[in-house]
């Protein structure tokens, strides 16, 4: 038996040397790169072609092929080895790293809204009418859509974030995945299938764009505001998926993999025709291990076993079922050869079966002693693998973090003796804080995360970049972690330097082209939300070709170095300062002022602080000859604020700005200036959406109480507010002027006086507010329509009101441009019932022979003589000249603006007998307006019905009557 085993092992273990060298061999010929697939094989295949292509086209002496494959497909490969890189996932990155090594090389930088990210996250949604759903506490109980379980964007993200609002797995209620792609989960909730959704970023605004959704259709449910993530979100932002290299992969491929892909261009076919932006060094994708750990999730991997994966993990169990299977097959021939001997040969069966337990017996008692002595030899084997490694290797108590054994390549390494290391703690050379150290300990004790990267300082001071594996292991009848250390500080170093050569220019160590253009698209977003205004500016040093010319580059290069300095010199630590090439250099503010006069001024002074510091000489040397050289510069400036704008337009902008300045003579400021065409645009949207809001009835009338000097409602002053979709409820000073300018504000106006008539035709059913007046504001272009007076007349008839209960405002503007057309309107509508007000009394031309003949029936004492009457002596003046006009001309005198109870109290003891102001009421919406006067307010007709002896108490008929002959 043992001599067939060892014969069929021989077999095995020469197949898989086979195999090994096959690999090998192959390997020197052809890199196989696997893919993951979500969408069709063919479809992957077109996308990530070109980015082989240029691998090929960049790498010299390999062949780089790639195969799509589906998750399944691609666990079974990986498996077998038959990959050399493995493009994938984050989730299914960490999954195989941890079962095969892997090592990520690059993450990949997708567009999102335009714009290079090496991050994404995900979405948590619902429909926009769902009022029930608005935060993560309503997602409880409800019916969820995801594209699969094993999704770290559509299921992962969105889990973990509830997983920390205290929403378990239990409590998401019922889950559906939809399988890919994510637009299924959107068309699912949009069909009211399922109550929430969860997609990766990204998938909304796509949609958006394609215009299979609308705006208006969803919501985002705990929207963050990521201030460098251009699209909407719901969690934490995570690396996106990583080019990782198997261990058996050369260190020196695996370099030249990785520059290759991050040299990748926006513009590069591998880019274009993949949809992306480029690659960039490699993200940290613990977070997602630590997440999936801590939720318990790892997607059950595919395997495909062979001979030799069931004898190098079974080979103990295999020896177990062979021993029963033989004393099985030994057991039941006894038990044949006992039945046809019969009884006769009974006694000859039982002797030999109690030999053959004795034999069984003294095979158990010889396994025994053999484990015994494996066992031994296994922890001997352990010191001498501990003791003599070359790698340091570290015992520690997961407690206390004692040092207890330390080999003696540790010992070397940290330059401490043995001994000395087992009186020392881990905390003694790691120079986190102790809680940290203590947190990770307990992670790797409970086998939650086994590899981590720490900072350790060596005996000598020097501080390493060092990887740690550590797991629990148990020693001598002692839990202990078992730690691994390898130093990483030069390869730490290399990502740097690899990432300075990315995104940083190698002379002036300033930021390239490429980090510039990323800063600026932030820039852009930060100023959308902050409303606050960031400056561009292009520089050109004046004559730099003569200098290289006369005195070579290396002259020019210091010349260029210097000019760096200066800049960064002269801005202030938040902005941005950049080398394009040549001599041509990128200053980019932020923070800047709200208003754009006030921006200006700041992003010219700081322009001319460095055209100054540039035009001061500069010292440089050739050899030793020093020279001394005096150069000037020519800047273009570009304002920007909104986020439409595009970074290469704002570049563009500054260019020709720049060019302007060196047409000027050079050694000068330009600047460019799209506020006018922005302008423009603005008025025509304005103008548009004013358009649209009188036909969709986007308008609404606010109320503002008019009281007695008592504190009795007398009537209200109506005024127009707009309340559109998108920017919400916007002022009368914002769109008025607009409405004047195009014309728009007669129809307006006519939509006003009709929606007030209507009113006072409701109230005059009500007992409550029958006695009430409404204030009406006529423009200047409504007033001098020539079927003015037939509009009001047409208004007060059709619906059937008292023209008493109806007032008009005009202002002194109004009246003085046309005086005699605007008496004889004022005398016609008065004959007829209305009543008029001059609104902002004092503010314009007033004359008394105008308003001796305007039959005036209140005049308005203006707010701006209101605001400072206790404390300026001439505002009380003015105000007490407005009444004794009033009460001269028997007009009634109204004071607007009145916030405080002492201007009450002037106002008031000066003879002033109505008021309107935020003292009494603010202007709010119809039925707040009721519900005011009905709770702060006396009756209006409390008074005059108890002075005419009317019984409330009488029925409701004989009741509007006498009401009635009071009104």
């Amino acid at each position: 038996m043992n001599a067939i085993f060892r014969r069929v092992w021989s077999v095995v273990l020469g197949i898989a040397m086979l195999l090994v060298i096959g690999q090998a061999c192959a390997a020197d010929q052809q890199v196989r790169v696997g893919v993951l697939s979500f969408r069709s094989l063919e479809q992957t295949q077109q996308r990530w072609q070109p980015t082989i292509d240029y691998l090929n086209a960049h790498v010299n002496g390999v062949h780089f092929v790639m195969t799509p494959l589906y998750y399944t497909e691609l666990d079974l490969a990986i498996n077998r080895h038959d990959f050399d890189l493995v493009f994938t996932n984050p989730e299914h990155y960490v999954t195989i790293r941890e079962d095969h090594g892997l090592s990520a090389i690059a993450t990949l930088m997708p567009l999102a809204n335009g714009h290079p990210v090496n991050v994404f996250g995900a979405v948590i949604f619902t429909r926009a009418d769902r009022s029930d759903i608005n935060s993560l506490q309503d997602v409880r109980g409800k019916v969820i859509a995801s594209p699969a379980e094993q999704s770290l964007g559509g299921y992962l993200m969105q889990r973990w974030t509830l997983y920390k609002e205290g929403i378990g797995l239990k409590e998401m209620g019922p889950l559906h995945f939809t399988g890919m792609p994510h637009d299924n989960v959107v068309n699912e909730v949009m069909a009211g299938k399922a109550e929430v959704g969860f997609v990766r970023t990204g998938v909304l605004e796509s949609m958006l764009k394609e215009g299979s959704l609308k705006e208006g259709q969803y919501k985002v449910l705990n929207l963050q505001a990521a201030e460098k993530y251009p699209q909407k979100l719901s969690t934490d932002l995570y690396p996106e998926w990583p080019v990782a290299a198997m261990p058996n992969v050369p260190d020196v491929l695996v370099k030249q993999v990785t520059l290759a892909l991050l040299k990748i261009q926006p513009d590069d076919a591998a880019a274009k025709l993949g949809n992306y932006y480029g690659f960039s060094p490699t993200g940290n994708y613990s977070a997602i291990e630590a997440m999936m750990k801590r939720l318990k999730v790892n997607p059950e991997m595919a395997h495909e076993f062979n001979l030799r994966d069931v004898t190098r993990k079974y080979t103990l169990e295999l020896m177990a079922v062979g021993s029963l299977l033989l004393l099985l097959a030994w057991t039941a021939a006894l038990y044949l050869i006992r039945n046809n001997r019969k009884l006769q040969k009974s006694y000859a069966e039982r002797r030999v079966l109690d030999k053959e337990l004795q034999n069984v017996n003294l095979g158990l008692e010889e396994k025994v002693a053999t484990r015994t002595h494996e066992l031994q030899q296994s922890e001997a084997r352990f010191r001498n693998m501990f003791e003599n490694h070359a790698s340091p290797m570290l015992l520690i108590d997961p407690d206390t973090g004692d040092i207890v054994n330390a080999n003696e390549a540790a010992a070397i390494y940290y330059g401490y003796k043995v001994e000395r290391m087992k009186e020392m703690r881990i905390s003694d050379i790691n120079i986190q804080s102790p809680d940290e150290i203590a947190d990770e300990r307990l992670q790797a004790q409970r086998q939650e995360r086994n590899f981590f990267v720490f900072l350790h300082r060596l005996a000598n001071g020097d501080v390493r970049t060092v990887e740690v594996h550590s797991s629990p292991i148990e020693v001598e009848g002692r839990a202990l972690l078992f730690s691994i250390v390898h130093d990483i500080t030069e390869r730490k170093q290399l990502e740097g330097r690899m990432h300075d050569m990315a995104f940083y220019d190698p002379l002036t160590k300033l930021p390239n082209r490429r980090l510039l253009v990323d800063r600026l698209s932030m820039a852009l977003a930060s100023c959308a939300r902050t409303q606050r205004h960031g400056a561009l500016m292009f520089l050109d040093l004046d004559h730099f070709k003569t200098l290289n010319d006369l005195h070579g580059h290396d002259v020019g290069d210091q010349l260029l170095v210097e000019v760096s300095v200066r800049i960064l010199s002269c801005v202030r630590e938040q902005d941005s300062a950049a080398r394009l090439g040549g001599d041509e250099f990128v200053v980019m503010l932020e923070g800047l002022a709200e208003d754009v006069l006030e921006a200006v001024n700041q992003a010219e002074a700081v322009a001319e602080k460095i055209r100054a510091a540039l035009a001061m000489p500069y010292v440089l040397h050739q050899g030793d000859e020093e020279i001394v050289h005096h150069c000037s510069s020519s800047i273009g400036v570009a304002m920007f604020l909104e986020s439409g704008e595009t970074q290469e337009q704002l570049l563009k902008w500054a260019d020709m700005a720049m060019y302007r300045a060196k047409d000027a003579g050079r050694n000068a400021i330009r600047f460019y200036d799209p506020d006018m065409q922005a302008a423009i645009e603005a008025h025509a949207a304005m103008e548009a959406d004013l358009h649209t809001a009188l036909e969709e009835q986007q308008f609404r009338l606010f109320y503002q109480v008019q009281v007695n000097a008592k504190g009795r409602a007398q009537g209200a002053e109506v005024l127009l507010r707009w309340q559109h979709p998108q920017r919400g409820l916007i002022p009368p000073l914002k769109f008025i002027p607009l409405a004047e300018e195009t014309g728009l504000i007669v129809p307006i106006g006519a939509w006003v006086l009709d929606t007030a008539c209507a009113q006072i035709k409701r109230w005059q059913n009500d007992r409550q507010f029958a006695n009430l007046a409404l204030s009406v504001n006529v423009s200047p272009r409504q007033f001098r329509q020539a079927d003015f007076v037939a509009q009001v007349r047409a208004a007060v008839e059709r619906n059937a009101i008292k023209p008493t209960s109806l007032k008009l405002e005009l202002t002194e503007s109004l009246v003085l441009d046309d005086v005699e057309d605007t008496i004889s309107k004022m005398n016609e509508l008065r004959d007829f019932g209305v009543s008029f007000s001059m609104d902002d009394f004092g503010t314009g031309y007033s004359s008394l022979s105008y308003l001796k003949r305007l039959p005036l029936d209140q005049i308005k004492i203006d707010q701006s003589f209101v605001r400072d009457i206790t404390t300026d002596n001439a505002d009380r003046v003015m105000v007490m000249i407005i009444v004794d006009l009033g009460m001269n001309f028997e007009v009634d005198v109204i004071a607007e603006g009145v916030e405080t109870e002492e201007q009450f109290q002037v106002l008031h003891r000066y003879g002033c007998a109505s008021f309107q102001g935020y003292l009494f009421g603010r202007p709010v919406p119809l039925d707040e307006f009721e519900t005011m006067l009905l709770q702060s307010y006396p009756n209006i007709f409390k008074e005059t019905i108890e002075h005419r002896g009317v019984d409330m108490n009488m029925p409701d008929d004989i009741l509007q009557h006498e009401l009635g002959s009071v009104i």
